[in-house]
């Protein structure tokens, strides 16, 4: 609130202390009146995210049922809607914003990946920048989207030589979303590079991540002043990666990742009138399960050489979820109060197992019931849709009134 009061004040030239990012707090400071007390001013930023959240429901129900079968992207949109969406709508936080945005930049990258076409290149480099505003940890997932379109190049190199490629427009494709992001981020940037030094400051991924505790942040660069300029402390007393590995064993490196991945699982699974639960637990225990067989059975039914032919974007799926699932992990000791970060890996989740379900090796199976036919997407969702009512009834009965969201 205080940083959209700010960016009111000052005609939006305050960009933030390198913690919040802005397009939050821009978005609004849009709907601020000095009229307003902060009660006030607190009511009506609740109902704004509240219709916020509507709008990227609805945006995202287009992409799900354009894409998929109507009842697998009824399945999705329930799950993002009553999981994520109703706990966190009705309160003055970025996370659904980021979701969506995040969510949409993995979408067209994937599409993007197979089969590309300039506007998705466009649109993902805009996903991922207005992702970045909205939280400062996009970046990595626009460098794994690069990374699979040098796999693409690659393999296309190693079957039909250098002669027999047109390399444009695989260059085009990785270059332009590189480029759209850079774009739309160099003021933001620009500015951190004339106050803090580093075109990429942030105070949670260039200092925070590197801390075991909230408290040795708070006694460490926090108290410095990092959100005003760089730290005042020695060079030997700034965190890093490099500083982190000399100070660390490879057992408690690993442990901390451990640690991490069990508190995700715990608020997720054990922790039943917790208001840190948020009962996505048995959707992506099934979905995960549901993922496997699908590729089992592609693999049975000898289709492994389509999936040799999309390497890349394989790539590109694995390992987003992958670094997000272990970053997140890392950085549980440190944010501590839910799995809020882990809950923007649904959206990919879910198209992920989607792409799977609807693949030909599957969509061609079907079951047989006198003259009724139906496929097997269909009946493994129609069942999986009624786990979901008891996770619904415990949202509307619990969850969404007692939920954990902020101040």
């Amino acid at each position: 609130m205080g940083f959209a009061i700010q960016a009111y004040q000052t005609n939006f030239n305050y960009t933030g202390g390198r913690n919040r990012m802005p397009l939050y707090p821009f978005i609004q400071a849009l709907f601020y009146s000095p009229d307003l007390d902060k009660q006030a001013f607190f009511e009506q930023g609740k109902t704004l995210n509240v219709a916020l959240s509507i709008l990227c429901l609805t945006v995202l129900s287009v992409a799900f049922f354009s894409k998929f079968s109507k009842l697998y992207a009824l399945y999705a949109i329930l799950v993002i809607g009553f999981l994520v969406f109703a706990i966190k709508a009705p309160y003055f936080q970025t996370e659904i914003l980021f979701y969506t945005l995040f969510g949409l930049a993995f979408i067209f990258s994937v599409e993007a990946l197979s089969s590309p076409r300039w506007y998705k290149s466009l649109a993902l480099g805009l996903c991922f920048a207005l992702a970045h505003l909205s939280k400062a940890s996009a970046l990595p997932g626009l460098a794994i989207y690069m990374l699979s379109c040098l796999v693409l190049i690659l393999s296309r190199l190693a079957t039909r030589g250098i002669s027999g490629i047109d390399l444009m427009p695989c260059f085009q494709q990785s270059l332009l979303p590189l480029l759209t992001f850079v774009a739309l981020l160099f003021p933001y940037i620009q500015e951190s590079k004339e106050r803090y030094g580093a075109y990429l400051y942030n105070v949670n991924t260039t200092f925070y991540v590197w801390y075991d505790s909230w408290e040795e942040a708070k006694a460490g660069t926090r108290s410095a002043g990092d959100r005003r300029a760089w730290p005042d402390l020695p060079d030997n007393e700034i965190p890093s990666l490099s500083k982190y590995l000399d100070e660390h064993s490879n057992e408690q490196i690993i442990d901390r990742f451990r640690n991490g991945l069990q508190r995700m699982i715990a608020f997720g699974c054990y922790l039943h009138r917790s208001k840190h639960r948020f009962g996505y637990c048995s959707q992506v225990g099934l979905n995960l399960i549901v993922l496997a067989l699908s590729l089992a059975l592609i693999a049975i039914r000898s289709q492994l050489h389509r999936l040799g032919r999309r390497l890349h974007v394989l790539c590109f799926i694995i390992l987003f979820h992958l670094f997000y699932a272990l970053a997140y992990a890392w950085y549980m000791p440190i944010i501590g109060n839910g799995p809020r970060t882990i809950l923007s890996l649904m959206i990919p989740l879910l198209w992920t197992v989607g792409l799977a379900l609807h693949a030909e090796a599957l969509s061609s199976c079907r079951f047989g019931i006198r003259n009724w036919r139906f496929s097997a997407s269909t009946v493994v969702y129609s069942a999986i849709l009624l786990s979901l009512i008891y996770e619904i009834y415990q949202v509307i009965d619990y969850r969404a009134f007692t939920m954990y969201g902020g101040e």
